[in-house]
């Protein structure tokens, strides 16, 4: 029995380091394909290995130069938006999603939403996951040191010190666990998208035969509301809703 447990573990080994080794040769693969020139080459194996179930920050920003450079405009903005979403911090990607989003068919206006929620936004977007777990773990322990002191201390003034730095850091934690629990459902669920179909126009239902209401073109993004079948009702930042067919789009 310990025999065949050591060769499966040996085999499940053999199989890791064998996926290492080929997503290393694709990411090789796809550089020197890029500094080439062939950049829908590159772009093929970078998806390759997005295929394989494995994601960062720097493959997306990678797809997403291969994918301007092989003229997929749509594929572009996914991309650095799927960098961002991962690494709100990556300031190559944010200067490139600006760069190519001047080339967007689709300039749209933005309907102001309540300052209160924009800022919220805003906060949270400031770290990634991993970041946000690890600063609410540290307040959760700075809160547990705080109720241990305010408990055990025989001094008044520790007692105090305990209690308001508890309360504090319990407060705090709150809003830190929030946002990890936040920006790892937008990974998980997202209900953002982006076009990537030349064009396609939005219908008032989902069909083919309901009304023509506008057109989108490649590059704009959406917030996804609704799905029946492979129709998706979607919503854009000037505040007009309709469906699209699933296949024009892709979630971030």
């Amino acid at each position: 029995m310990k025999k065949l447990f050591a060769i499966i573990y040996f085999i499940f080994i053999a199989i890791i380091i064998c996926d290492a080794e080929s997503l290393d040769s694709l990411f090789i693969k796809a550089n020197d394909a890029y500094s080439s020139g062939n950049y829908e080459q590159a772009f093929s194996s970078y998806k390759q290995i997005q295929e394989q179930n494995f994601e960062s920050a720097e493959l997306y920003f990678n797809m997403g130069n291969a994918a301007f450079r092989s003229n997929k405009l749509g594929y572009s903005i996914l991309y650095y938006e799927k960098a961002l979403k991962l690494d709100p911090s990556y300031e190559e990607a944010q200067t490139n999603l600006k760069y190519v989003s001047v080339y967007k068919e689709d300039q749209l206006d933005t309907v102001p939403e309540f300052f209160l929620k924009t800022w919220i936004k805003s906060l949270f977007s400031v770290f990634t996951v991993s970041i946000w777990s690890y600063i609410a773990l540290g307040l959760f322990f700075i809160t547990l040191l705080g109720i241990l002191i305010y408990i055990f201390s025989r001094s008044l003034s520790l007692k105090k010190t305990g209690f308001f730095a508890g309360m504090l850091a319990l407060l705090l934690f709150v809003l830190t666990f929030a946002a990890a629990l936040n920006r790892n459902a937008e990974i998980q669920h997202p209900d953002q998208a982006v076009i990537i179909a030349p064009s396609v126009v939005v219908k008032s239902s989902p069909s083919l035969s309901g009304t023509d209401l506008f057109v989108l073109h490649e590059g704009t993004q959406v917030k996804i509301d609704e799905a029946v079948g492979e129709w998706i009702e979607i919503k854009i930042s000037d505040g007009r809703v309709g469906w699209i067919q699933s296949e024009t789009l892709e979630l971030i």
